[in-house]
């Protein structure tokens, strides 16, 4: 709000500003080319107003840095901190259940398949977070650069742990499918074993 209402300060006094200093500079001309007796002078009062006026956009250019850079900032706390609490959030997400059989635990992977689709498009946002603070930490200095490189690593750090839940369930998850699928084959061969013994004692036995 503040950087808006700026804006429209500088933009008001850069226009309106410009036309009074235009308009006071021809008629200073009219009056050193016409000839005025004070026309030293004129010249001189002219000289001082184009300095003050160009002190005067300097200092709204400065302002309007400071303001630019201020928002930044705010801008990166905010955005730092939203993406901290969406890794956390989807942290506390990742379940510990595997599934009792083969089918819970084929449909679990697939949901967590899904939801590793869902972690990895929060990754822009991190690389987002990470450039900022790289850009903002070298326009600053001390204890304010110390806290950008702070609130950095710990999005990082979220990052990092977020992934590697995620990795150790899809581990675990496919750990847990191949045990089931081992254990039906296993089942199944026991079952046709057991109708190829069947079918062996059924035989006549030779006399």
């Amino acid at each position: 709000l503040l950087r808006d209402k700026f804006r429209e300060f500088s933009r008001d006094t850069g226009g309106l500003g410009q036309e009074r200093v235009d308009a006071a500079n021809a008629a200073a001309a009219a009056l050193i080319a016409g000839g005025h007796p004070e026309r030293a002078a004129v010249a001189q009062w002219q000289a001082g107003l184009n300095e003050a006026w160009a002190e005067l956009l300097e200092l709204v250019a400065t302002r309007a840095q400071e303001l630019a850079a201020a928002h930044d900032l705010q801008r990166f706390r905010r955005d730092a901190r939203q993406v901290l609490e969406h890794l956390r959030d989807k942290g506390r997400q990742v379940p510990e259940e595997l599934g009792r059989d083969l089918r819970a635990a084929e449909g679990l992977e697939r949901q967590h398949r899904a939801f590793e689709h869902d972690v990895q498009a929060l990754s822009t946002q991190v690389s987002q977070v990470q450039e900022a603070a790289g850009r903002l930490a070298a326009a600053y200095a001390g204890p304010r650069a110390e806290e950008l490189r702070a609130q950095e690593r710990l999005v990082s750090a979220a990052w990092a742990e977020l992934r590697g839940r995620c990795q150790r369930r899809r581990r675990l998850l496919g750990d847990t499918v191949e045990q089931f699928r081992f254990l039906r084959a296993t089942r199944d061969l026991r079952l046709w074993m057991d109708g190829m013994n069947l079918q062996l004692e059924a035989r006549e036995r030779p006399r």
